[in-house]
């Protein structure tokens, strides 16, 4: 191998230094337009996602939720595999869950399971299943005491709802240094006081607490340029517009819905949010109960052009078939529909 070395000695001397600054600034140039392009890569999958409903509805599932489904998409226990399996087509946007709770996977598990589908292609998306900070109240159906997380000294509470923002932005954190962006629900249905401690204390603390993780995540931790804010809310009429943290908390937003009838109350609202410049969508979505016959999956194609043709997609539950494509009718036909984006379509 000959190895050029930049002396006068043994080249031109202001020809091959011509050709050096030429190589050097072309690489310059090269780094500038790649830092570019990472930095960028935000504000491109949200105008894409801008860009769709009105005939083209993006195919999302969530992969994991709280239970021992593996991250990695590739795994029997994944749904975004299951969803391959049945159908032979990958969806669009895919979901994992980071479960705080229960923690049945590592953060490195989590974090390469997301890694894994941005490689692939996927718009890469995480909910947060944070476990209740009270001291003694594991389970996060109980009610919680927001109000010390919010107080000027320290308490058990608080510290240990820090502790696992600390958790979650050093993963994020990870993620970014990859380059990638992910859409990032921190509290999955923020109006559920059924069932998740984070909204049994009211709508104003469940209110507070999604805007204090936006505001430590993208003020104190720098993370802003790598994360697509996502809300959502339970189908109760009302819910959307009264738990909405505010149009600078928020990038995407959306209602789940469950059941054959296909409801999505607070349409409307939404629209206006969409006008404002608000990406809206089905966050979850179920499209059967599971003592029901199975149904047609193109139904929801139907539902969605007749009544409502603005969203831009729809994120399919995952715990079971019968909410999803894998246990009803039709599955690989929906998935195939031009109107449909899947991992394939482009």
């Amino acid at each position: 191998m000959t190895i050029l070395k930049l002396n006068k000695k043994n080249t031109k001397g202001p020809v091959n230094y011509r050709l050096f600054n030429v190589l050097l600034i072309c690489s310059l140039l090269l780094l500038s337009t790649s830092l570019q392009t990472r930095s960028n890569n935000k504000e491109e999958i949200i105008n894409y996602l801008k860009s769709l409903g009105n005939g083209s509805y993006l195919f999302g599932q969530v992969a994991t939720w709280v239970h021992d489904e593996n991250p990695d998409m590739d795994d029997d226990s994944n749904w975004l595999n299951k969803v391959y399996k049945h159908t032979g087509l990958m969806p669009k946007y895919g979901v994992i869950t980071y479960d705080f709770t229960d923690d049945p996977f590592s953060d490195e598990e989590w974090n390469q399971g997301v890694k894994k589908m941005y490689e692939r292609g996927l718009i890469p998306g995480v909910y947060n299943f944070y476990a209740n900070p009270e001291e003694g109240k594991n389970a996060f159906r109980e009610v919680c005491d927001i109000d010390p997380i919010f107080d000027n000294g320290t308490n058990p509470t608080k510290s240990n709802f820090y502790a696992q923002m600390d958790r979650m932005a050093a993963n994020l954190k990870w993620l970014a240094g990859q380059g990638i962006t992910v859409i990032y629900t921190p509290f999955v249905e923020q109006d559920d006081n059924n069932s998740k401690w984070h909204a049994k204390d009211g709508r104003e603390n469940a209110v507070k607490l999604y805007r204090l993780v936006h505001d430590y995540f993208t003020k104190e931790k720098g993370l802003g340029d790598y994360i697509i804010w996502a809300y959502h809310t339970r189908e109760s009429d009302g819910a959307l517009e009264g738990f909405y943290p505010g149009d600078e908390y928020v990038d995407i937003l959306g209602k789940s819905g469950y059941g054959p009838d296909l409801n999505y109350p607070e349409y409307e609202w939404a629209v206006e949010k969409k006008k404002q410049g608000k990406i809206i969508w089905w966050a979850e979505l179920g499209i059967n109960n599971r003592n029901d016959p199975p149904r047609d999956c193109m139904d929801l194609l139907e539902k969605l052009e007749r009544s409502y043709p603005e969203l831009a997609g729809f994120v399919f539950w995952s715990d079971a078939g019968f909410y999803n494509v894998v246990g009803n009718l039709n599955g690989p036909e929906f998935m195939a529909d031009p109107k449909i984006v899947t991992l394939e379509s482009e």
